[in-house]
């Protein structure tokens, strides 16, 4: 393990990814857009870290257990990439060790879990970020401003996409409650409902209802859920999400206050009943790659690691929407203190 300190700033030289499934590639691919060098990879299937090695040219040291590579004392930062129910031990075991930590949501699936981060992160001098990489869109930015110093007093959103049997198929822990967590809300709507609570702060109380409406015997977890939160300015905010629908459409997100509304329909952005546009007529922002949020959270989380800066999506703010999340699958149709 090689860190150079020069007054607060740290020059960070060897990385690793912990879980190389469907999300790491974006992971990899930032780290390499800064020209910067990943030294070590784990997966349990040896052959995926070949595939990875050989596909990015990495040349990096291939590890099947992350106890190992994080003992090894050879890495500063570690990319957390696994499945759901894994992220907090592995958390744990870095931030023991002083290791940074970027994770993939969700940070925690109970509250036992949270609980044991939040020792972890007090216990160490490590940083630990989270990905909520839709903050960092272009058309997100654009509203975080434009609310500055507004009060939101109502916002909704709602995620109709489809996964059928076949997406819970491709991993052994997809769609159970003891592995993933939750379903729809945990997986796929935890980012707009991170967007309602990073713009309306975080609310009162919440009536929730969860269902599993078309995979049956398929999966133990909901693929609908609807939220009715409360917040303390007497607003509210609603997330409804299925996972249930024939075809996916884009993710609406609506938010208003006293003066102005605006609604966020996929890469489209309509403030007070027109289209934001730049100066020269053109979008503030068009259709992006899948990832482009991942790569500026990355980028941020290196940057601020560098210059000894505190990461904006740290454990307090990243396990915010987790709560709301359980306190949802609590609800149960009654009311929740939060």
């Amino acid at each position: 393990m090689l860190r150079s300190l020069v007054g607060s700033e740290m020059c960070i030289r060897d990385r690793g990814i912990i879980g190389l499934g469907a999300i790491s590639p974006l992971h990899i691919r930032a780290i390499l857009d800064r020209g910067q060098k990943i030294t070590a990879i784990c997966d349990v299937d040896a052959a995926r870290c070949k595939k990875i090695n050989d596909e990015f040219n990495l040349r990096a040291k291939e590890y099947s257990d992350y106890n190992q590579m994080i003992d090894s004392g050879e890495v500063d930062v570690i990319h957390v990439c696994l499945p759901h129910y894994l992220h907090s031990e592995v958390i744990c075991k870095a931030l023991s060790k002083d290791i940074h930590v970027l994770c993939e949501k969700p940070l925690a699936i109970n509250f036992e879990q949270l609980n044991a981060i939040e020792k972890a992160v007090k216990n160490s001098s490590a940083t630990l970020g989270v990905c909520f990489q839709n903050r960092y869109n272009a058309s997100v930015l654009y509203l975080k401003e434009f609310f500055k110093g507004k009060e939101i007093t109502a916002a909704t959103a709602n995620l109709v996409w489809q996964r059928d049997e076949k997406y819970y198929a491709s991993g052994a822990w997809r769609g159970k409650k003891q592995y993933e967590g939750g379903g729809v809300m945990i997986n796929q709507a935890i980012h707009s409902l991170d967007l309602l609570q990073w713009f309306c702060g975080m609310p009162e109380t919440v009536i929730a209802h969860c269902s599993n409406n078309s995979l049956q015997g398929v999966i133990d977890v909901e693929d609908t859920a609807y939220g009715l939160f409360s917040l303390k300015n007497g607003g509210n905010f609603i997330i409804n999400a299925t996972n249930s629908a024939a075809s996916c459409f884009p993710i609406v997100l609506m938010f208003q206050s006293k003066t102005d509304a605006v609604e966020l329909s996929g890469d489209n952005l309509i403030v007070n009943g027109k289209f934001v546009t730049k100066s020269d007529g053109t979008p503030i922002f068009g259709k992006e790659e899948w990832g482009v949020g991942h790569n500026n959270l990355i980028r941020e989380f290196y940057n601020c690691l560098e210059n000894g800066k505190k990461f904006p999506i740290d454990f307090y703010e990243a396990s915010k929407t987790v709560k709301l999340i359980l306190k949802m699958y609590q609800s149960n149709g009654e009311k929740v203190n939060i």
